[in-house]
């Protein structure tokens, strides 16, 4: 074949293989998700996503933080997560956190307080069945029985700087707000009887979106 015409269907080639992939829905390219931040910046942001540090072994208030809801990003769900994080450097270990958090009973109080009005309003929250199949009203108490395995919004997670690389992270819900406005809010958890077996463990408060398709 000459050479022009060698070039030729090299570019033509070339132009059809792009085109295919436009047809095709081929994605653009992601923006580089953003470093992990250290933990004692994690601790002090106040806009969701946000995590923080909590210890479970002892009765008592583990949380009361305030903060800036924005809205969900386009691939995410409206819902709102309250709950927790677990992490460990291995998978395994991982579990084993989670396991021992999600296996039975385990009552713990939150309750969520708009506060950016011209008083506080407690938000009513639902929660999911231990079977996974009902979504219950938390009663005004805002004491649920335990948690449920889930998942949230990574993408926003990562461009929060929430994701170490090196770590396994595992989540349980606690509550949800369905149809979250953005808005400023305070959270407050309590965990309701002392578990030993649970101290110093990697565990944060979580609160995030969910995923769109959860």
């Amino acid at each position: 074949m000459p050479r022009f015409e060698v070039q030729r269907f090299c570019r033509f080639a070339l132009a059809a293989a792009i085109t295919g992939l436009a047809a095709c829905g081929a994605a653009p390219e992601q923006a580089t998700p953003s470093p992990a931040i250290s933990q004692e910046a994690a601790a002090l942001r106040t806009v969701v996503p946000l995590t923080r540090p909590v210890a479970l072994d002892k009765a008592g208030t583990i949380a009361d933080v305030e903060f800036d809801l924005p809205p969900p990003r386009s691939g995410a769900s409206t819902d709102l997560l309250l709950g927790l994080r677990v992490w460990a450097k291995d998978a395994k270990s991982m579990y084993e956190i989670k396991d021992l958090i999600n296996h039975g009973e385990f009552p713990l109080t939150l309750h969520l307080t708009r506060v950016d009005g011209a008083k506080p309003v407690q938000i009513g929250l639902t929660r999911i069945s231990k079977d996974l199949q009902s979504r219950l009203p938390v009663a005004s108490s805002g004491v649920v029985p335990g948690t449920t395995s889930t998942s949230v919004d990574v993408a926003m997670l990562k461009d929060a700087g929430l994701i170490d690389r090196s770590l396994v992270y595992g989540v349980l819900s606690l509550a949800q707000m369905e149809k979250a406005a953005p808005g400023k809010y305070r959270i407050t958890v309590g965990v309701n009887t002392d578990r030993p077996e649970l101290s110093a463990k990697n565990v944060e408060l979580i609160v995030a979106y969910f995923n769109k398709g959860k």
